[in-house]
């Protein structure tokens, strides 16, 4: 994690170097205040000794957790990268403070405790110049480098993986619990009739029971008649190819068959023609378990002689990238159990000695709050992108990429490497919703603590002195956030219980200075203390589902502010909101603008969602300005609103989802004529009447649209036809209330991707007609 913090660190040098405030600190400032230029050059001595430290420690090999002197002078980088993100952090604050009115900044010109302040933090830069010196210092006088000759460390982790490989394996069949269907499923893969050589794979988490599952399977009596020929090879994460094809070879053969002799001496090439040999003409079955790379494929692939004998090669992983090594339609995911079968297991296990294996009646509370907590919570693909963006750890890649972008690749990475599973997907097959398994959570807490990037308070007596932590998560007692010690360097404060007292921020507000993540989703607090106006480095604030009524002005000095989400609590929104120029994502549940705000907010020109506006004849004309726009949610527009908004709209590019609500659906016509093709539009949703009860003809420029909802249309004529030509990638289609027709037919082949049908509440809809292929 050294590498990562670091990371983060040079992106936040990088951005604080090149945000407007450097503008703002024009000559004649700095010549009143000569240390803010010190601060700055010295800021960017750190980013290029960072850079150097973040290369080298890119290279060090990740298994050397035993190598004392690596770990003790990555603990130095570690401690110097906090020191350093403080630096940084504490010059955002103090350029904030100086941005506003005017008073504002001839009171920085003016007042010695602003000029005390510079000095101090120029003096500190300088001491984290000096440290990072003795750092580089001590990695030479001791040696310490990227790569280690000794094998010993590297080897023994991964035999430890592989010895937790070999027990799974060697777990008794009778422990065996759920994923009954996996079972049959992965049964028939074996004994079907296809006489090809095939791959199948075993895909999911660490601790989901991949092993367990191939082994029940691999241990049946038909399985080991049907294959006479068998292996089962524990791979893990470091391996020889020349040693996997040995361990093959001795598991298939016997010491009589005269194929053993000699198998040492052989490399890699030998090695395949003897196994080419001997599986020429053999009905065969290996299990290569725990695979974590693709890299030994090629050559084991070579071994495995295809000759339609029926042959089965079995490969368990929690990595994508192999799993997607199976034959078409062979690949297996395996997910979380189900409660009960969870609660067997947990039973059987923690029970083991008990007669029945069955838990005590004094015990089953505590028991079952232990299998709730292993079913993990889930975590919303949106919100956990705009953290991540929010404390600076997705990487800028440059003005042709949006970093919402980047943080889905990540997601999708640590998916593919089964470190989180997908639970849920939306109407088009995005991930919607993560879960992470349990074991998973432990660890990364552990780690998280262990490097005070993160800690909890997850029950009633839970130690409230942060550590130091960057971090903070509360779970449980949300009292405990008035007494937090020793935590001037948090980051991040995230609350998850309802119950805050009413002084909590002005109490922490110490420690709170430097936050740059604050959400408060479902607390009961019904008024923003004053002081939040000046954490000045906040870019991420959640107030959703709380019992706010109304937002303070003083949010407008909240100028690094990205995202502000307060849906299910406030409506209306001051005219300081359009103060918030780096707002990228307001999200509420049905937030109006007055008419001051809506002449305003052409100042949100980075804005790419904006949810749930209520339209009005000001904010229309003004909502191309938001060439950035990505999902735009707008209600209650009026007929007369439809050439101002339409070609509003036309002119934002990129969006990809759009969700237009007429304020009479009775009376207000959607008019989509002042429409332009939407090249990137993937979900569209329109309630309203539609101009003359047609499609309008716009709909035949959206190529990528995935899913369409149309309500209260009036359409006359069936739209089938017309949209099966129109959406080729069209996975889902809900049509409520939108014809007036008495018949809607389906053709043979249209909506090839179609996954989600819904008909809804269609009166004079009698029939459903459904032409099938010949």
């Amino acid at each position: 994690m050294a590498e990562a913090l670091v990371i983060v660190v040079l992106q936040k040098i990088t951005s604080a170097l090149g945000e407007q405030g450097l503008k703002i600190l024009g000559s004649k400032l700095q010549k009143q205040l000569p240390d803010i230029q010190e601060v700055t050059n010295r800021m960017r001595l750190l980013q290029s000794d960072f850079s150097m430290m973040q290369a080298f420690i890119s290279q060090v090999d990740v298994h050397r957790s035993n190598d004392k002197v690596l770990e003790a002078w990555l603990e130095q980088v570690r401690q110097a990268a906090h020191e350093a993100e403080d630096i940084v952090d504490e010059y955002i604050y103090l350029v904030g403070q100086m941005e506003g009115t005017d008073s504002f900044l001839k009171r920085a010109l003016t007042q010695a405790a602003d000029a005390k302040k510079w000095r101090k933090l120029a003096a500190q830069a300088k001491f984290m110049e000096d440290c990072l010196q003795k750092i580089t210092e001590t990695k030479k006088r001791f040696d310490v480098s990227a790569t280690d000759s000794r094998k010993d460390i590297t080897s023994s982790y991964c035999t430890r993986l592989q010895h937790l490989s070999d027990h799974s394996f060697l777990n008794d069949e009778a422990d065996f619990v759920g994923n009954a269907e996996e079972v049959k499923r992965l049964t028939e893969w074996l004994s079907d009739a296809r006489k090809n050589c095939t791959v199948i794979s075993v895909c999911g988490m660490g601790g989901l029971g991949k092993t367990t599952i191939a082994s029940s399977i691999y241990k049946k009596e038909e399985i080991k008649r049907m294959f006479i020929c068998r292996a089962w090879i524990s791979v893990s994460q470091s391996y020889r190819v020349k040693d996997l094809l040995k361990r093959i070879l001795l598991q298939l053969t016997t010491k009589n068959e005269n194929n053993q002799d000699g198998i040492d001496t052989m490399d890699c090439v030998n090695l395949v023609q003897l196994l080419q040999t001997y599986l020429k003409d053999r009905r065969y079955l290996i299990v290569l378990d725990d695979v974590w790379s693709r890299d030994s494929w090629p050559l084991l692939d070579s071994a495995f002689v295809k000759n339609n004998s029926g042959s089965r090669i079995i490969i368990t992983t929690r990595v994508q990238a192999v799993a997607s090594l199976a034959d078409k339609n062979h690949e297996m995911k395996v997910s979380l159990l189900p409660k009960e079968e969870a609660w067997t297991l947990f039973s059987q296990k923690a029970f083991a000695r008990l007669h029945d294996r069955s838990c005590p009646l004094n015990l089953k509370a505590s028991a079952e709050r232990i299998v709730d907590k292993c079913q993990d919570y889930q975590i919303e693909r949106k919100r956990l992108i705009r953290l991540w963006i929010a404390e600076g750890f997705i990487e800028d890649r440059g003005p042709e990429t949006i970093l919402s972008e980047v943080g889905a690749c990540y997601l999708k990475e640590l998916a593919d490497r089964s470190l989180l599973q997908v639970v849920d997907r939306n109407e088009y097959g995005r991930p919607k919703k993560f879960q992470m398994h349990d074991l998973v959570r432990e660890l990364s807490l552990t780690i998280s603590k262990k490097e005070k990037f993160a800690t909890t308070w997850d029950h009633p007596n839970s130690d409230c002195n942060s550590d130091g932590s960057r971090r903070l998560s509360v779970q449980k007692d949300g009292n405990l956030i008035q007494t937090v010690t020793n935590s001037a360097q948090l980051r991040s404060v995230i609350v998850f219980v309802e119950e805050v007292s009413s002084s909590w921020l002005k109490d922490c507000y110490p420690s709170f200075r430097l936050l740059r993540v604050l959400s408060l989703r479902y607390c009961h607090i019904q008024k923003i203390p004053a002081n939040l106006s000046n954490l000045f480095n906040l870019h991420y604030l959640d107030l959703g589902y709380t019992k706010l009524k109304e937002i303070s002005t003083s949010i407008g000095k909240l100028s690094n502010l990205q995202t502000l989400y307060l849906k299910g609590s406030v409506m209306e929104l001051p005219s300081d909101v359009t103060m918030l120029t780096k707002l990228q994502h307001l999200i509420i549940d049905v937030g109006r603008f007055g008419s001051s705000a809506s002449n305003k907010i052409r100042r949100l020109e980075h804005l790419q969602t904006l949810k749930n506006i209520e339209a009005n004849s000001c904010l229309v004309q003004n909502l191309g300005c938001f060439t950035r726009m990505r999902s735009l949610g707008i209600r209650k527009v009026l007929e007369s609103y439809n050439t101002d908004l339409w070609t509003s709209i036309s002119k934002m590019t990129a969006l990809t989802s759009l969700s237009v609500i007429a304020a009479d659906r009775d009376r207000d016509i959607l008019d989509l004529s002042d429409l332009k093709p939407l090249p990137y539009l993937e979900k569209l949703m329109l309630s309203g009447k539609l101009e003359k009860g047609a499609i309008p003809p716009v709909f035949g420029h959206f190529p990528k649209l995935k899913s369409l909802r149309l309500c209260f249309s009036g359409l006359h004529e069936d739209p089938l036809a017309q949209f099966s030509v129109m959406f080729q990638n069209l996975g889902h289609l809900s049509l409520y209330r939108c014809y007036d027709g008495t018949r809607l037919t389906f053709g043979a082949g249209w909506f090839p991707m179609l996954k989600h049908l819904y008909l809804s509440s269609m009166g004079e809809l009698k029939e459903v007609e459904i032409w099938t292929a010949p």
